[in-house]
């Protein structure tokens, strides 16, 4: 057919046929000619209004400086680690987005291919841009085309994410073209590509936090540096940046999400274009696409900071005083030429910029921590065995209701182990974890209680020796005994010793091994009570004046928490000198130290001080209070601690050194409610120090100096062993001597009292009975006088009645007689008178 019309065309039959087909031609060829030049016209002027419509989008673009564009597209949030004291990571500072931004070299080949064979197949050909993919994506834009391939390139892509925005417009389009050719000439393609993979975003982690950058994604969703990426991980990973919350294999909290046939299609997708790239094998490609990629993903997982809530809260609040500081010194702001009333607003503005910088600088914060011996002292905390089953209650008032309730108030625990030289502290405990959990009351740095008999060591002892007031031989006698240096008032009790008992002259090391009351008030109240305190303040301990000149701080009635309290002791331990404890030994950004604590040391007691108060506090444990803790210790070393027990028993401690470490514990209860047991409760207390040392030593036993023993110093001479000190009582053989002698001399008194005494009965009863015997004869005989008056005073008138009765009836007789004789002689007168008158009448 072609060769008929070829014939016909070049050979026309007819003139006619000839005629009309040189004017078809003629007219055909203009209007072909015709056509193109009005394309070509058409053309340049779409180019020319295209261009003049770019140049105008992007006249008002300033270009930027190279140098400025590089830091501009590497600038980024990075999130801040923790690290333990020991070199593990602990956790990332809490942020919006964790990120850690690692070098090109440690990403796996893998990855790179199917960054590169997804997003960018040309990205070491172009400049910047790839124009046909630019037009293409313009025209799918103009024409409001559903399908949408894309036309960024990484490295517009790197500009869009890190110096524009995410508008969707022309002139967003425009500027990142420019941009992005202009970055080609201030980086390598090395540079653009590290640069875009530590930027991107990748969806969430198992911890359910959201990530950007390639390594945190691959510790996020396969537990492992970028640079161990196996191919199917590397095509998962590099499939997700396109829709990272679609394709992510995780929803928030970290759980997976149960269809991930979306990611896994994107990423046998990102296989596909590999192979397509000739970046795998046929076989590679075969083998990745049957793998089974969800066995690979990290299991949800919680944050460290819910599995060491103490550690993290501290490690924030510390990093945060001293980022604070050094934002402030990067200034030139020094607190003291700050007004007063500015000072607050100064310091608060630097702690904002402070918390910023520790949330998103990419900050490594490391403690001094050490992981294993950390862990080692929860595991008693945690053991509800060593405490009471049953929980105490407190009536409090509830601030928003204002009513009485009874509160829960378990018994609680706090422990530092701090290493005397150093001041580091290794480990420590923050609560019990009650219920399984944590509280945010981290009670080793922020519980002030009274410290009881642990402050016999650090401030009377101590002091008292420094003073020359005493030496372990000096002699104090533990009896009834009144504060001497307060004004006794009506109703004050004496001080005791638990127990109840005065023991009489004891030595002092005899005193401090058994935590007798009375000698240590005794001696303290012999020193200047200000300068001895002066002694704490001196090693950052906040005592007030109540406290300062009171006679009962002997006793620990001051207030300090378990790091002060373990610091001072290790200060003792540490041969007189302090070394004030610390949690974070640096901090530094990009390789470079911002922060590096250094050792605050001052010289409290002399070293001949330290080592006669540690040689008095080994009797502790061999002949003392902590004998209990030392039948539970399996920890070999030269132990020298003190026990103590605050008043109603609401506090009880143990503290104890070697020359390597000093480990504090404390027991009581948030509510001050007593510990129960009257005669149990030392024995929680010291079993958890136990299990704590043992557990440490046994965890990591390097910082003991378990082999070591407290030397004595060229300072301290035989003398210091003998009772050479100032203060004076007496001895107590010589004392026990003469009251014998004086018990012998009042008994030999007594019983010659009792021999006076029996003969002074005897010579009483001799004298009483001769007394009585004439008393009695004395009685007789005036009973027989008395018997012979009365007989004769009867006889007389017996005899006087008789006589008297006689002459009665003689003077009765007589009188009637001469009656008679009257009445005869009457008769006979009226006789004869009457004879007489007869013979008258007669």
């Amino acid at each position: 057919m072609r060769e008929n019309w070829s014939k016909f065309w070049n050979h026309p039959r007819t003139k006619a046929v000839r005629h009309w087909s040189n004017i078809t031609y003629d007219v055909s060829w203009n209007i072909i000619l015709f056509l193109i030049i009005a394309v070509l016209l058409i053309g340049s002027f779409s180019v020319g209004a295209a261009g003049g419509y770019f140049a105008s989008l992007v006249k008002d673009t300033k270009a930027p400086e190279l140098t400025e564009m590089k830091q501009q597209v590497n600038s980024y949030a990075i999130t801040s680690e923790i690290y333990w004291g020991s070199g593990e990571k602990l956790t990332n500072i809490s942020t919006d987005e964790e990120r850690q931004p690692v070098n090109i070299k440690e990403i796996s080949p893998y990855l790179l291919d199917a960054v590169l064979s997804t997003e960018d197949v040309d990205f070491y050909e172009h400049d910047g841009v790839v124009p046909k993919a630019t037009l293409r994506a313009v025209l799918q834009e103009l024409t409001n085309s559903s399908s949408r391939t894309g036309g960024s390139t990484l490295t517009q892509q790197l500009i869009k994410n890190q110096i524009l925005t995410n508008e969707v417009s022309f002139e967003r389009k425009a500027k990142e073209i420019i941009l992005a050719l202009r970055l080609e000439n201030a980086m390598t393609k090395d540079e653009i590509l590290q640069a875009y993979l530590n930027v991107v975003s990748f969806g969430r982690n198992s911890l359910g936090r959201n990530i950007a950058g390639i390594e945190a994604a691959s510790r996020g969703v396969f537990n492992k540096s970028a640079k161990k990426l196996t191919l199917p991980q590397a095509a998962f990973l590099a499939g997700i940046p396109k829709n990272p919350y679609y394709y992510t294999p995780y929803l928030q909290g970290g759980v997976v999400k149960e269809d991930l046939t979306a990611s896994t299609n994107r990423m046998k997708t990102v296989l596909k274009r590999m192979y397509v790239a000739k970046n795998i094998t046929k076989k590679q490609y075969e083998k990745a696409v049957k793998y089974d990629i969800t066995k690979d993903f990290a299991k949800t997982s919680t944050r460290s900071r819910d599995t060491y809530p103490y550690v993290y809260d501290l490690a924030e609040k510390e990093a945060l005083k001293i980022m604070t500081s050094y934002f402030m010194k990067k200034d030139g702001v020094k607190e003291d030429e700050v007004k007063p009333s500015e000072l607050a607003e100064v310091k608060a503005n630097y702690r904002d910029q402070a918390l910023v910088a520790m949330r998103q600088g990419g900050y490594k914060i490391h403690l001094t921590l050490d992981k294993k011996i950390h862990e080692a002292m929860q595991v008693p905390a945690k053991n509800n065995a060593n405490f009471p089953a049953s929980p105490q209650y407190k009536q409090v008032v509830n601030p928003k209701t204002k009513k009485t309730v009874s509160k829960k108030d378990p018994e609680e625990t706090a422990a530092v182990m701090i290493q005397n030289e150093t001041g580091r502290i290794l480990g420590f405990v923050g609560g019990r974890y009650t219920d399984g959990t944590a509280d945010d009351f981290n009670r080793a740095f922020q519980a002030k209680r009274q410290i009881g008999s642990t402050a016999k060591p650090i401030l009377v002892y101590s002091n008292g020796i420094e003073n020359g007031l005493i030496t372990p031989a000096s002699t104090v006698n533990d009896e009834k005994y009144y504060y001497q240096t307060v004004p006794r008032q009506p109703g004050d009790n004496p001080i005791n010793n638990e127990g109840g008992r005065y023991r009489g002259n004891v030595t002092v090391r005899e005193a401090l091994e058994l935590s007798l009351n009375v000698p240590a008030v005794k001696i303290y109240e012999k020193m200047n009570m200000s300068n001895s305190i002066q002694k704490l303040v001196d090693m950052g301990i906040k005592v007030p004046d109540s406290i300062r000149y009171a006679p009962s701080a002997a006793l620990g009635t001051m207030e300090i928490t378990p790091v002060e309290l373990a610091g001072a002791y290790a200060m003792l331990a540490n041969y007189g000198e302090y070394v004030e404890p610390y949690v974070i030994s640096k901090i530094t950004k990009d390789g470079k130290s911002i922060y590096k604590a250094k050792s605050k040391k001052e010289q409290i007691y002399e070293e001949r001080t330290a080592y006669l108060t540690l040689d008095m506090m080994r009797g502790v444990f061999d002949n003392g209070t902590a004998r209990y803790a030392n039948s539970l210790l399996k920890v070999p070393g030269d132990w020298a601690g003190k026990t103590g027990t605050t008043n109603e028993i609401k506090d009880s401690y143990l503290v104890a050194s070697t020359p390597g470490v000093t480990l504090a514990v404390w027991t009581g209860h948030d509510q001050n409610n007593s510990l129960m047991g009257a005669t149990t409760y030392y024995q929680r207390t010291q079993n958890l120090w136990a299990q704590m040392a043992n557990a440490t030593y046994a965890a990591n036993n390097s910082y003991f100096k378990s082999g070591a023993r407290f030397n004595q110093p060229a300072s301290v001479d035989a003398d210091d062993f003998k009772n050479s000190g100032s203060f004076k009582e007496e001895d107590k053989k010589k004392k026990e001597a003469e009251a014998k002698k004086k018990a012998a001399e009042e008994k030999k008194k007594e019983a010659e009292a009792k021999e006076k005494e029996a003969d002074a009965e005897k010579k009483a009863a001799e004298d009483k009975a001769k007394a009585d015997a004439d008393a009695k004869k004395a009685a007789d005989a005036k009973a027989k006088a008395d018997a012979e008056a009365k007989k004769k005073e009867a006889d007389d008138k017996a005899k006087a009645d008789a006589e008297a009765k006689k002459k009665a009836a003689d003077d009765k007789a007589k009188a009637d007689a001469e009656a008679k004789k009257k009445e005869a002689e009457a008769k006979a007168d009226a006789e004869k008178k009457a004879k007489e008158d007869d013979k008258k009448t007669e």
